[in-house]
Order: C-alpha cells, then structure tokens, then sequence
C-alpha cells in the first residue's frame, strides 16, 4: 500500500511539473505572438510568423501539450474533438493591404494509445484563387480559420467536419464546409460527404459581399448545418459573388444517419430555441426605446407540416425538419473552442490578425 501510494505521488508532482513547464512555454509563445500582431510591416509579419510557428511546433510536441488548456493565446483558435483524438491550433494573418494568410498545426492521437502526431498546415493558395474542388494535404492546404469541428461516421471511419471563414479579398468573403480525414495519421481536407441535389461535393465553399456577414452554424438539436441563403444585391449582378449577400432566407445540410453523408435542405424555416424553463421566445425592436427587446410567445408555433392541425391551411412550407425517430436523435457533439477577433463583424467568430499579399489578377 504504502508502494501505491509512493508512485501515486510521484505521478502527481510529474504531472505538475510539466504543467508548470507548460505554463512557463506558453507565456514566451505568449510573447512571441503579441510581437507578431504588433508588427507594422508584411516583411516584419512574415518574419515573426515564421519564428512563432516554429515556437508552436516545439510547444505541440511537448509532453501534454495535446490537452493543456491555453490560457493566454487569445487570438489563435483551439478545437478539441469530441472524442478526445484531434486537436487543432489555426490562426490568420492581416497584411496591411487587409488580405490574409493562415497558419496552423493538427494534432492526432491515436485510439488507445499516447503518441500524438503533430502535422503543420502550410497555406498555399493565393487569395484570388479559387478554393480546391478537389482532396488536398496539409502541405498544400488552401487556408481558412476553423471555428467549428464535428466528429461523425462514414463508411465505418471517423470524419471532421469542419466550419471555418477567409477573409478572401477587399471584396469578398468566404464560408466554408469540409471534412477532416486522416489516412493513419496523415491528414486530408475534403470527402465526398456533401449532397446538393445530384451533385456530390467534397467541400462546400460559399463566397459573399466584404459588407455584410454570413452565418454558419451548427443546429446541434436537428443535427444540421444552418446557414444563410445568398442572393445577388441586383438581378444584373448574378454570378458575381463579391455582391452577394444573406436574404433573410436560411439553408441547411442535414447529417442522414443512414446514408452516412449531408444532405442539402432549401429553404428551411428557423424558429428560436426554448428557454431553460420551456418558454418559446422572439426578439424584436421597441420602437420607444430603440431597443431589441426578448419576448414571449403567447402559445406554441405551429408547424405547417402537422396534418393533425385542424385547419391548418394547404400551404406547405418546407421546414427541413421531418420527423425523425429517437433512434435518429442523438446528438452530433461539438468542441469546446476559442475565437478570434476581426474586423469583420460575424456572429460565430471574430478573429484578429494580419494576413497575405494580395496578388495582381491577370487576364488572358
């Protein structure tokens, strides 16, 4: 008993010992990175950035460091799977031209076993170049900042879904969907898990105006993704994404169960989650005050798909939300994460940071 308790010991003060040491590591990467969001040229980003990225490399590599818990690296994004086996480290860089560029590490351990695998994600694609269609590596990824990653099955594996933005250019932003596969631990973006209509995508990649903002989120509940429907601001301006903007109409990919893959939704009506207490509410504008109000509903929303309503009209609405069994009803878990600050204003993430060159656009 008395050999138990000696090892347990032990163990304890190894364990705080390399939190200590740990603590210590991340105050100087700390350092590092207030030095590189400080930094006043492109040259001086592109040279603090590559010192940092190798400070970060040395850190992940570290003992414990695939479930220390940051606490002072605010403007890098940390994901954590729900099953305990990816973390990712993923921030951007503004240049002074206010384009961007984006640096990162993925972290895989192995089921049942300690070793984690730490694999840099180099960002290789211009601004102005369309996003690949196609499975890339990590060493030739096509940059994005991360805000979301949901584990789910296809073909008896694990895969990541994957939410994240990029700044693109002055004139447009990006939203994106993609999945995170690993062969042994070697990791690829993209998979042929997105259905649109009779077209299946590897990734989902949605471009829109630089002045307004579009949500994509993760409806835990209904096991989809949620986000807004783009129009052009101009019939005339139809193909031309840098004018497109959010129509108040909302859109999903919904997880099918059976299929193992998302499935496109149109036109899917959005209504606002109970209270703790069961309460359904809405928000509007007090016109006295100029204030956004939240308010009660008076009695439960009726669903226009119910045909046990009577009199419910013969108007039917899409709501991308059949009835599905309790089977079919548990949850699609995601991480714990940390955000950025940025300049532009989103509801699911604010990144801060500095980002690449825009490059001339030639024209043959």
């Amino acid at each position: 008993m008395k050999f138990v308790s000696f090892f347990f010991f032990l163990a304890l003060a190894n364990l705080s010992f390399t939190q200590s040491e740990l603590q210590q590591k991340e105050a100087r990467l700390n350092e590092s990175l207030l030095k590189l969001r400080s930094a006043k040229t492109d040259e001086e980003m592109d040279r603090l950035n590559v010192s940092f990225k190798k400070e970060m490399e040395s850190f992940l590599k570290s003992d414990g460091a695939f479930d220390y818990p940051f606490t002072l690296l605010k403007t890098i994004a940390v994901l954590d799977s729900e099953d305990g086996l990816v973390r990712m480290i993923n921030w951007n860089i503004e240049y002074t031209d206010y384009s961007y560029t984006y640096a990162g590490f993925i972290l895989r351990k192995e089921e049942g076993k300690e070793k984690v695998g730490v694999t840099e994600m180099v960002d290789k694609t211009d601004p102005y170049t369309p996003k690949p269609e196609g499975i890339v590596d990590a060493k030739n990824w096509y940059g994005a900042l991360y805000y979301k990653i949901i584990p789910f099955g296809h073909h008896g594996k694990t895969e990541y879904l994957l939410i994240g933005w990029d700044g693109g250019t002055t004139g447009s932003n990006f939203k994106l969907m993609d999945v995170l596969t690993f062969a042994g631990n070697t990791p690829r973006f993209g998979s042929p898990v997105f259905k649109a209509n009779r077209t299946t995508l590897k990734r989902v990649v949605y471009e829109y105006s630089n002045m307004s903002n579009m949500s994509m989120r993760f409806d835990e509940k209904n096991g989809r993704i949620v986000f807004d429907h783009l129009s052009p601001e101009s019939p005339m301006l139809e193909g031309v994404f840098s004018y497109y903007i959010p129509d108040m109409t909302y859109d999903a990919y919904k997880y099918d169960y059976d299929a193992e893959i998302w499935v496109l939704q149109e036109d899917v009506i959005m209504t606002n989650p109970d209270d703790k207490n069961g309460d359904k509410s809405f928000y509007s504008l007090n016109t006295k005050t100029g204030k956004v109000e939240k308010n009660k509903m008076n009695a439960d929303w009726i669903s226009p798909q119910d045909d046990g309503v009577e009199n419910n009209g013969t108007h039917v609405a899409r709501t991308g939300n059949p009835q599905v069994d309790e089977e079919n009803e548990k949850d699609l878990q995601f991480p714990k994460q940390r955000f950025h600050w940025r300049r532009h204003k989103n509801p699911e993430m604010m990144p801060v940071g500095r980002g690449r060159k825009n490059k001339k656009i030639t024209t043959n």
